[in-house]
C-alpha cells in the first residue's frame, strides 16, 4: 500500500530502487479498539510478533502513550476529573503520540496502536453524551471533528468487539476494575463503537468472544488485505 502524502512521497521514488518502494509499501498504521476486556492488548501484541517473523519491521505503540501526557491520562484515572479535561488531556497526548507515529510509518515500519483517536470518540462520547445533548450537540461527532485536526486515519481498524458482561467478567477475574468499567457507561461505549464501525469502513469489527487464537486468526486475515 502506497504511501499518503505525510508518510513518504511515492512519487519522488525512482522505478528501480527496490528498497524504496519496499518501504512504501509496507508502511500501514493499524489500529485496535474494543471495550476494556475485549483482549486487544494481547492481540495487538501478538499480531506485532507474527508481522515481525513474516519479515516487517513492527513499532508497536499504545494510548496513553509513555511519556508524561500519558501519565497525565492515567492519573486521571483514579482522580475525579472534569470530563472536558480529560478529554483534552487524551488529545493533547495523541497529537504528540501521531508525531511519532508518522516518523515510524516513514521510516516503512507497521505501526500497530493499542487504542488510538477511536477510544476517545466511544469513552470520552459516552462520558459527555447527556452534558452535551442538552446543548443539542452530538458528543460523538464532535468529537469525532476535534480529533480530526491532530490524527493521522489508520489503514485499517480492528474493533475486538464484545458484550459488557463478558467484559466485566474477565476484569473481575483479574481485578482491574477502574472507574471506566460499569455496565450501563460500557453499553454506551460499545454503542458508540458500533456507531462509528458503521459509519467508517477502515473499521473491522472481530468478535473477540471467541478463543484468543480464532481471533488473532480473524485480525492476521483482515490485515493480510493491506499488505
Amino acid at each position: 500500500m502506497l504511501a499518503t502524502d505525510n508518510r513518504l512521497n511515492y512519487k519522488n521514488v525512482k522505478y528501480f530502487d527496490h528498497q524504496a518502494i519496499r518501504l512504501l509499501m509496507s508502511a500501514i498504521f493499524i489500529t485496535f479498539e474494543g471495550i476494556d476486556g475485549c483482549g486487544k492488548s494481547t492481540v495487538s501484541k501478538e499480531t506485532a510478533s507474527l508481522l515481525r517473523s513474516r519479515g516487517f519491521e513492527v513499532y508497536h505503540t499504545k494510548e496513553p502513550s509513555e511519556n508524561w501526557l500519558g501519565e497525565a491520562v492515567r492519573r486521571s484515572y483514579t482522580e475525579e476529573i472534569c470530563p472536558y479535561t480529560e478529554l483534552f488531556l487524551f488529545m493533547a497526548d495523541r497529537a504528540t503520540h501521531t508525531d511519532k507515529i508518522k516518523k515510524e510509518l516513514a521510516d516503512g515500519k507497521i505501526v500497530i496502536s493499542d487504542r488510538y483517536s477511536d477510544s476517545s470518540t466511544a469513552y470520552q462520547g459516552a462520558l459527555l453524551e447527556e452534558e452535551l445533548a442538552a446543548q443539542g450537540i452530538d458528543s460523538v461527532d464532535w468529537i469525532m471533528k476535534l480529533n480530526a485536526t491532530i490524527i493521522l486515519d489508520p489503514d485499517i481498524t480492528l474493533l475486538l468487539d464484545i458484550d459488557p458482561d463478558t467484559s466485566l467478567e474477565r476484569l473481575t477475574i483479574r481485578e482491574e476494575l477502574s472507574k471506566f468499567e460499569k455496565k450501563a457507561y460500557l453499553e454506551k461505549v460499545r454503542t458508540n463503537y458500533l456507531r462509528v464501525a458503521e459509519a467508517e469502513s477502515r473499521i473491522r469489527i472481530v468478535d473477540a468472544k471467541q478463543p484468543v487464537e480464532k481471533v488473532l486468526a480473524d485480525v492476521m486475515a483482515l490485515i493480510d488485505t493491506k499488505l
